[in-house]
């Protein structure tokens, strides 16, 4: 899923360059493509796999992960239509739920800091 954000976001980047007066609407889009889109969701990625592997202690609700992936994507996927929408400016029902879409993306995110906190944190057993 990463490497489709990060081909939608270098698409997004080259169209910005291509046609400037798109910019204001599409430059919020192409930022959270990337950064909440493609090194997001690829740090999470390989934290998942390689952190509990290189400390020795499990992920604590390993549910949890594909909740975050599907949080953080339809949050993202949410944010950003709305977002193309109008709905950061325009106020009302578009307003609120582009709200919705990304506090859904910030509980994703907040579900993966929970899991990956306690696999570095997490009290090593026995000798």
């Amino acid at each position: 899923m990463a490497l489709i954000y990060l081909a939608l976001g270098v698409v997004m980047g080259a169209v910005i360059g291509i046609q400037p007066e798109w910019s204001q609407r599409l430059r919020f889009v192409h930022i959270h493509l990337n950064l909440l889109g493609f090194v997001t969701m690829m740090i999470a990625g390989v934290a998942y796999h390689v952190l509990p592997r290189f400390n020795a202690r499990p992920v604590p609700w390993p549910g949890g992960i594909l909740v975050h992936f599907i949080l953080h994507n339809a949050g993202l996927i949410g944010m950003s239509a709305t977002h193309l929408a109008g709905g950061l400016w325009s106020g009302g029902l578009l307003h609120a739920v582009f709200v919705g879409f990304a506090l859904m993306t910030g509980a994703g995110l907040l579900i993966m800091v929970y899991n990956l906190f306690f696999v570095l944190l997490a009290p090593r057993e026995g000798p």
